[in-house]
């Protein structure tokens, strides 16, 4: 659960800021901004979750949940790059990353939150996991939009964002190590 509150509290953040960084650093419309920007995060993210149930019965649910921290080297890419890099090099090669690891994170992560409950309570467990998931996100993006607050210039705005996306990601990477120590298989 701590995983996926981090990863959504990361994701979030790069989805409502990076549209509008996209649209102010290079003059991009708001439908390119929001959506076909990010066709290659969206295309990849779905090409990786059609193979999840084929790679955790050969290599084990929390073998996959632990590649899906390739979410963190888009985040990383993302910040060392820069978006002044330009889009195809600065924005649309790292998201490919975070496509793949959020493909790899999000189902293996939530059924490592329900492991080991009984079937009586696995409806309320899944539910607790998708609820952390969801404020993961609000409490990452209040917390990152906090951290930038008073910046100007919309390049300096996200590039200190991304170095926070990194921080949130680096405890979801630990948070999903951590599963290791348990039993969740």
């Amino acid at each position: 659960m701590i995983s996926r509150f981090f990863m959504l509290g990361a994701s979030m953040s790069y989805f409502f800021l990076m549209p509008q960084a996209l649209q102010r650093v290079f003059g991009f419309t708001p439908l390119m901004a929001s959506s076909i920007s990010f066709l290659p995060l969206t295309v990849i993210q779905f090409i990786v979750s059609l193979y999840i149930p084929r790679l955790t019965a050969r290599f084990s649910n929390i073998s996959v949940l632990i590649s899906g921290v390739v979410d963190t080297l888009g985040f990383v890419l993302e910040n060392v790059i820069g978006i002044n890099s330009g889009y195809w090099w600065g924005v649309a090669f790292p998201i490919i990353f975070l496509g793949m690891g959020q493909g790899l994170i999000i189902g293996p992560a939530t059924v490592a939150g329900v492991a080991g409950t009984s079937d009586e309570i696995a409806g309320a467990a899944s539910g607790v996991v998708n609820t952390f998931q969801q404020i993961g996100g609000a409490v990452g993006l209040a917390f990152i939009s906090a951290m930038v607050n008073g910046l100007n210039g919309a390049d300096v705005i996200i590039d200190q964002a991304q170095f926070w996306m990194v921080v949130l990601a680096i405890i979801m990477t630990v948070a999903a190590i951590n599963i290791l120590r348990g039993k969740h298989e």
